[in-house]
């Protein structure tokens, strides 16, 4: 993806680097809007999306100029994948595309704002620890937590997941690396790495035995965790299998998963509901409004208005429109 981009604007990537939002604003190809943030965008992993015709990187204005330059670069990553026939065909050579695809764009905004010849130098060779991330931060950088996440995910050398959390323990964005993540919005507090963080304000925690909480109410593996705070609101948390870097031994556990899951939280209207029956189709439970993975597979095919810059189904669109009945 950063050859694409050199190829086509020789240099683009050092200015990107240092404005993502000005760099792009100058290329002919696409057009970047910039918008107040809407419901539309709170599901994604980054404040923004991207629409394919005409080209536009639709950018949420964010409190934060860092967010808005990863945000940006992620959404670049996008309109490359769509555009670039090496690009796209590779995407659709793995088995999950939509979510290798998300993954990419992650990385390469990462790449573009944290350079690997520039930071490497900064961490351990066994891989980062917590306090790494917040010092890519604060000190080694102008990329935005989310970036810096995606880095040091990019870095751990075993599987893994770095998450960023509020001061609730609620789930803001991951990364990982051959590791299932926790939801966006999930409630982390009850997990012992971040209980015990919550409970040490401006400091953080460190346990060889702690858990991820998934939403259908199982577990992950017991894990490896360290977490520190980058100030009063936001925690940066890495959880590994195995090779920790603060520890000297860090073998995997496997066959530590609990399952079993009672209680399930719809992704749709977020009800925390008990599990009496499943949808046929998906298999996922369904929940009192009789939403399920149907519904979550709907909504991932949802289009964003440019008119009114909120998601439709497909249906509210007539056909060769780009913009929706409503504002038709």
């Amino acid at each position: 993806m950063m050859e694409t981009v050199e190829r086509a604007h020789p240099g683009a990537l050092e200015r990107l680097r240092f404005d993502s939002v000005a760099e792009l604003s100058q290329w002919d190809e696409l057009t970047v809007t910039i918008v107040e943030e809407t419901p539309g965008t709170d599901g994604c992993s980054v404040a923004g999306t991207y629409q394919s015709d005409p080209p536009t990187l639709v950018v949420t204005k964010a409190l934060s100029n860092r967010r808005s330059k990863f945000t940006a670069l992620h959404e670049l990553g996008h309109h490359l994948q769509q555009t670039d026939l090496d690009l796209g065909s590779t995407v659709f050579r793995y088995s999950a595309p939509d979510r290798f695809e998300e993954e990419a764009c992650d990385a390469f905004a990462a790449q573009v704002l944290l350079p690997d010849d520039d930071l490497l130098q900064k961490i351990d060779a066994r891989g980062p620890v917590a306090q790494d991330v917040v010092d890519l931060f604060t000190s080694f950088s102008s990329a935005s937590r989310e970036a810096c996440c995606v880095w040091a995910a990019r870095q751990l050398h075993g599987s893994g997941v770095v998450v960023l959390l509020d001061q609730t323990g609620a789930v803001l964005f991951t990364a990982s690396r051959s590791f299932i993540p926790p939801a966006k919005g999930s409630d982390q507090s009850r997990a012992d790495l971040i209980s015990a963080a919550l409970l040490n304000p401006g400091a953080g925690a460190t346990r060889d035995d702690t858990r991820i909480l998934y939403r259908n109410g199982s577990t992950s593996e017991s894990l490896f965790g360290q977490a520190r705070w980058f100030d009063d609101q936001y925690l940066v948390a890495i959880m590994v299998t195995d090779h920790a870097a603060w520890t000297p031994l860090a073998l995997p556990r496997p066959g530590t998963k609990q399952t079993g899951a009672s209680s399930w939280t719809c992704e749709t209207c977020d009800d925390l509901f008990t599990i009496t029956e499943r949808c046929q189709q998906c298999t996922n439970p369904r929940c009192r409004s009789g939403h399920c993975g149907c519904d979550v597979a709907r909504a991932a095919n949802n289009r964003l208005c440019p008119g009114c810059f909120l998601q439709r189904h497909p249906s509210q669109f007539d056909g060769g429109s780009n913009v929706c009945r409503d504002c038709d």
